[in-house]
C-alpha cells in the first residue's frame, strides 16, 4: 500500500488546483446569479477591458476555440449585452463591444468576483498577499518558458 498520495507529493500544486477549482466554482455560482455562464462572464469582461474585442481576440483570451466563442457571442448578442460590428481593420472580423446592458451586467459580475476575491483573501495579509502573487508569477513565467526581462508588462 503506497502511503504517498499525489497531495503529499506535491503540496503546493495540489493546493493552486484546490484554490483554483473552488473560486472557479465561485465564480461560477456568482455568474449563474447574473444569468450567465462562466464563459460568458468572462466575455463580458474582456470585452469591457478591451480596445479592440474581436473574435480572435476574445477566443484566445478566455481560452476558447473560435466556434465557441462565436456561440457565447451570438447569446450575449441576442440578449442585448453586446453588438458586434465589421472591425475597420480587418473587414473579415467583427469587433464586439458592450452595450449599455451590457456594461451595467458587467459592472454587477464584476463586484460579485472582487466580492469572492476579498473572500478568498480574507486574514491574509497585504505583505503575504504581495509574496504569493511573486512566487505564482514566477512559477508561472518558469512554465512558460519567459524569464523576468521577457515577461509581458503587467
Amino acid at each position: 500500500m503506497k502511503s504517498e498520495t499525489l497531495k503529499s507529493k506535491a503540496p503546493l500544486g495540489f493546493l493552486i488546483h484546490e484554490v483554483a477549482r473552488l473560486m472557479k466554482r465561485r465564480f461560477e455560482d456568482g455568474a449563474r446569479s447574473q444569468g450567465l455562464t462562466l464563459p460568458q462572464w468572462r466575455t463580458l469582461g474582456q470585452i469591457a477591458l478591451s480596445e479592440r474585442a474581436t473574435q480572435a481576440t476574445l477566443a484566445a483570451a478566455i481560452d476558447a476555440n473560435p466556434m465557441t466563442m462565436s456561440g457565447i457571442l451570438d447569446r450575449l448578442e441576442k440578449r442585448g449585452l453586446v453588438l458586434r460590428a465589421v472591425d475597420p481593420n480587418d473587414s473579415r472580423a467583427k469587433v464586439a463591444t458592450l452595450t449599455p446592458e451590457g456594461e451595467a451586467l458587467y459592472h454587477k459580475a464584476r463586484a460579485l468576483g472582487l466580492s469572492t476575491y476579498e473572500n478568498a483573501l480574507e486574514g491574509v495579509s497585504p505583505a503575504d498577499r504581495e509574496t504569493v502573487m511573486a512566487c505564482l508569477s514566477r512559477m508561472r513565467d518558469n512554465l512558460s518558458g519567459q524569464t523576468a526581462d521577457q515577461k509581458e508588462p503587467a
